[in-house]
């Protein structure tokens, strides 16, 4: 049963959701921070809550997913 799945095609898998969480993650959280550059003088309220999203989000895709778990599997280490 274990050899159901090929181990390449699982690892291929993980390697390409990580990839896409990353990114979109990553794309969130840019989105989000000009969002809050361009409410910034309308609602200030509202600027800094896009732009804590923003730096949460960013965080996540950036250290959490690219950096700690992304760049580790693509060098093979």
């Amino acid at each position: 049963m274990s050899d159901f799945v090929p181990e390449w095609l699982a690892e291929a898998a993980t390697l390409a959701f990580e990839l896409v969480v990353t990114l979109l993650l990553t794309a969130a959280g840019v989105g989000a921070e000009l969002q809050s550059a361009q409410v910034l003088g309308t609602n200030t309220v509202v600027a800094l809550w896009f732009g804590y999203m923003g730096a949460v989000a960013l965080y996540g895709g950036v250290v959490v997913f690219g950096s700690g778990r992304l760049l580790p599997r693509v060098r093979g280490a």
